[in-house]
């Protein structure tokens, strides 16, 4: 009976451990989307039924100029279609693109940071379309 006592607590001590490492987070997203780690940085992405935007900062929450990079989204649309589209820098920490397909429910993506060196990471996001 310990045992069992002592492994579920083991087990609730190590889930935000876990969650951390697979992308979760503590902390509110200050433009109202969803955060990932992306290689060492965080993400947070925003989508409207026309854009994508995609908001980065360091382990320590502050902005991290966009400018030198990109990003590949690989869009659920609706049917299931899978959608492309290419993020640029749009000025401070904000990478965004407009596409013009739709998608049913939440917006569904696996996001693709790139710098000059290459790939940077990739995150996978979920979230509701913002008004």
């Amino acid at each position: 009976m310990i045992r069992r006592e002592f492994l579920l607590g083991t087990a609730l001590l190590l889930s935000p451990t876990l969650s951390h490492a697979q992308g979760g987070h503590s902390h509110a997203a200050p433009n109202g989307g969803q955060i990932m780690n992306i290689g060492k940085y965080e993400a947070e992405l925003v989508a409207t039924a026309q854009e994508i935007r995609l908001y980065l900062t360091d382990d320590k929450e502050q902005k991290v100029d966009a400018a030198p990079f990109r990003a590949t989204a690989v869009v659920l649309a609706r049917g299931n279609q899978q959608r492309t589209v290419e993020l640029s820098s749009a000025g401070g920490n904000l990478l965004s693109a407009k596409y013009d397909f739709p998608v049913e429910g939440k917006f569904r993506a696996t996001i693709t940071l790139k710098n000059k060196d290459g790939d940077v990471g990739r995150g996978r996001f979920n979230v509701d379309l913002k008004p």
